[in-house]
């Protein structure tokens, strides 16, 4: 009895902790509204998504319960198949990891000890398979070594007769995986081999030891949580990719393509959530021991500024055999990617290589609509995951809360599962609105409205009651009046209130703040008559180029001003605060209850969707899905800089008198620019060659590149595929090129500021 009361004491005692801890981060405005966009961003976008792919595994088309398809992986009959699938699921994995961490150990150590001629040059090659789709790689080698390839049948004049071990297979999707995954464990490895203290290996050779024996151990040793995290992350990799199996896997089957396969080919949602649980448990497992030893290298092996240069490899023999094999592979590398050049100026590859820019015209006649989709989408999507990574990287490194771990956490597993399940959890999610999901989010933003704005609890109460008996009446008033039209009264009324902040209150922040809001929603219905005059234009040219890209533009114009209103919501509960707080005691209630009732009744207006989170063929499904792949990386380089930043400067500005947001945007954000900057460039590079988490999020009015690729691939379009993967690619490089311009006039004359590729 004793031990039962001890534990309720300590858990009373936890729960009241966190309870005062939430009180406290409650009175810090700017904290608590960046813990609910986090959150609620995490929450919407990554959690329920993957909860919702998971759980229809355990239900059949009928809703009932059901674990068929688990049973099939001991079933007498279904079983060896399905054990097959996922033993060469992790055969494929292991493989990859393992080849492509060699590779990119080979590649570091040549740039790094070896010092080979034109270093600048295969730091940039290494790397283009970073910027390139998913496939190309997949689809250069079939062009090259296929078994219609230019090397192997023109010019080896192979044939491979029913049977034979030709490039389509386990060796083919482990070989293109190898070349287009090495580029991420040269970059880990290259870092820490820039890092290690040459002291022990200096020491080692004063005493006599050969360089075999030095490496053997002291440096690989060293290297051992490099190593280590390079191949669990080639691991991940390898399993999430979905596009080099569906071109080159053969009769080869790995849970990718399965999943894939099951969602667009069986429309079969409970085999997908099943294959892709079964998918899902080994990667989060490699994930979180790869954050384990990420862990452990970031605490034993940075070990600040080496005291000494780097030990350099100066044996003839071993130095260009380093330097051999990087040029060899630098040379493959060149030829795969000049291949897909080639292919998109041949008639039809195989057969008739006479040049030709058929394919470049069509490609840029009807595909100019999935190129500029996809750079849009990718435009829209990059600075919302830059920013979103450094306000986590901020929380997680400067602020102590219950749930931090939760929220790095969170934060990493958009890039941690495999892009199939992420896309699928999205169709599942919102292909429908979910009304408790809409509910939750308008309490838990009225209980933040009204907490922050009052200190007592019956102000709070009352500005509840009120407040959402308002958002009820206007809910009803929708069944009298028509959305259109409560939505046009609720963009009135907030003109209105910025009009009396301006006239009255004679306070122009508050009042252009209530006018842009009302503005806002009465433009959103407004730009359609925008955009139907550019439509009709694009009618009347001749061109197909113009017709198809000024058609878009119809299109693009509307999208910045119709965020879905449960997302605009928040933003109108935040600038509501502000709002409220700027008004005198005496209207403080009533000008809460009206903002609270005027945003919330946005939570029950579908707008332009089929429900307030229908999103499903909208383009702002799409930019979630980029958001959340690429949000990671955006978060690892904010944490990386903010660890690098004393405190001791934010203390001093929040001692002169700033707080928390002037701090923040003034003192922290220009001292992570840096990271920053390179987080949006590769949130951009990830966006633009994303396949595997869009895939199922495509529609016909928004179409994306990559997976215009892979249709006109399995169509038989293979030049046109080829000019469609040219294409992209250049338009990335063209990106990252003007983005480290810009960053470069932004930097100049600030110091050394460490901008390369390898940032």
């Amino acid at each position: 009895m004793t031990e039962t009361s001890a534990k309720g004491s300590t858990w009373s005692n936890n729960l009241r902790r966190r309870f005062q801890e939430f009180v406290l981060i409650g009175r810090d405005p700017v904290l608590l509204m960046s813990l609910l966009v986090t959150g609620i961003f995490l929450f919407l976008f990554v959690f329920f998504p993957l909860f919702r792919a998971m759980i229809r595994g355990f239900f059949d088309k009928e809703g009932g319960y059901s674990i068929e398809y688990f049973a099939r992986f001991v079933d007498p009959y279904f079983g060896p198949f399905s054990r097959e699938v996922f033993f060469n699921t992790l055969i494929m994995g292991v493989l990859t990891a393992s080849g492509g961490t060699f590779l990119g150990f080979i590649f570091a150590y040549t740039m790094v000890r070896c010092n080979p001629p034109g270093q600048r040059w295969i730091h940039i090659m290494a790397l283009i398979p970073t910027v390139s789709p998913p496939f190309a790689i997949a689809m250069s080698t079939i062009l090259l070594f296929g078994r219609n390839g230019m090397i192997s049948r023109r010019f080896l004049g192979m044939t491979f007769p029913q049977g034979a071990n030709d490039i389509y297979g386990m060796d083919g999707m482990v070989f293109v995986q190898v070349i287009t995954f090495f580029s991420v464990a040269y970059l880990i490895i290259r870092a820490m081999l820039e890092r290690l203290d040459p002291s022990m290996e200096e020491a080692a050779h004063s005493l006599g030891a050969s360089k075999w024996h030095i490496f053997r151990t002291v440096t690989l040793p060293l290297l051992i949580p490099g190593l280590a995290g390079s191949f669990l992350l080639l691991f991940v990799e390898s399993l999430a990719d979905l596009g080099n199996p569906l071109l080159i896997s053969g009769n080869v089957t790995v849970l990718s393509a399965q999943v894939f396969l099951a969602v667009a080919g069986e429309y079969d949602y409970q085999k997908a959530s099943t294959l892709a649980l079964v998918l899902l448990i080994p990667t989060v497992i490699v994930f979180l021991v790869q954050r384990y030893w990420v862990s452990r290298r970031s605490y034993i092996s940075v070990t600040g500024k080496p005291t000494g240069g780097q030990i350099l490899v100066k044996e003839p023999f071993t130095r260009w055999s380093f330097i051999s094999v990087t040029y060899l592979v630098i040379a493959l590398i060149v030829v795969l990617y000049v291949s897909i050049l080639v292919g998109s100026f041949s008639k039809v590859w195989g057969i008739d290589f006479t040049p030709t820019l058929d394919h470049w015209r069509l490609m840029l006649g009807r595909g100019i609509e999935a190129i500029l989709d996809t750079t849009l989408l990718s435009i829209l999507a990059t600075p919302v995951a830059g920013l979103l990574g450094m306000v986590i990287a901020f929380l997680v490194v400067r602020k102590v809360f219950s749930g931090k771990e939760v929220l790095d956490f969170g934060s990493n597993l958009g890039a941690a599962v495999p892009g199939t399940i992420l896309g699928m959890g999205f169709v599942l999610s919102f292909s429908t609105s979910s009304w408790i999901l809409i509910v939750a989010l308008y309490v838990l933003m009225a209980l933040f409205l009204a907490y922050t704005v009052f200190k007592g609890s019956r102000e709070r109460i009352i500005a509840l009651v009120l407040g959402t008996s308002l958002v009820i009446g206007f809910r009803l008033l929708v069944s009298v009046l028509g959305e259109l039209t409560v939505l046009y009264i609720v963009g009135g009324a907030f003109v209105a209130i910025g009009l009396w902040y301006l006239l009255l209150q004679k306070d122009k922040r508050a009042g252009w703040i209530g006018l842009s809001m009302g503005g806002y929603i009465l433009v959103s219905d407004l730009i359609q008559y925008v955009g139907q005059p550019i439509a009709r234009f694009s009618l009347t040219l001749q061109s197909d180029f113009a017709a198809n890209a000024v058609y878009q533009f119809s299109d693009y114009a509307q999208v910045p001003f119709q965020i879905p209103l449960p997302i605009l919501a928040i933003a109108y509960f935040f600038a509501s605060m502000i709002l409220v707080n700027r008004v005198k005691p005496q209207f403080r209630l009533a000008m809460t209850v009206v903002l609270m009732g005027l945003s919330g009744s946005l939570y029950g207006l579908a707008g332009r969707l089929d429900g307030p989170l229908a999103l499903t063929g909208t383009p702002y499904v799409i930019i979630a899905a980029y958001a959340v792949r690429s949000l990671p990386a955006s978060v690892r380089a904010g944490v990386a800089a903010l660890q690098q930043i004393d405190p001791s400067i934010e203390e001093a500005s929040n001692s002169l008198g700033a707080d928390v947001q002037y701090t923040f945007r003034k003192v922290t954000i220009p001292l992570i620019t840096p990271a920053l900057l390179a987080g949006l460039i590769f949130s951009f590079t990830r966006h633009m060659t994303s396949l595997s988490a869009i895939i199922f999020l495509v529609s016909p009015r928004w179409r994306i590149v990559t997976a215009s690729i892979l249709s006109e691939w399995e169509q038989g379009g293979i030049s046109f595929a080829a000019a469609y993967s040219s294409t992209i690619i250049v338009l990335v490089l063209l990106a990252i090129g003007f983005l480290y311009y810009i960053t470069a006039k932004v930097f100049q004359g600030r110091g050394d500021v460490d901008l390369s590729l390898r940032a």
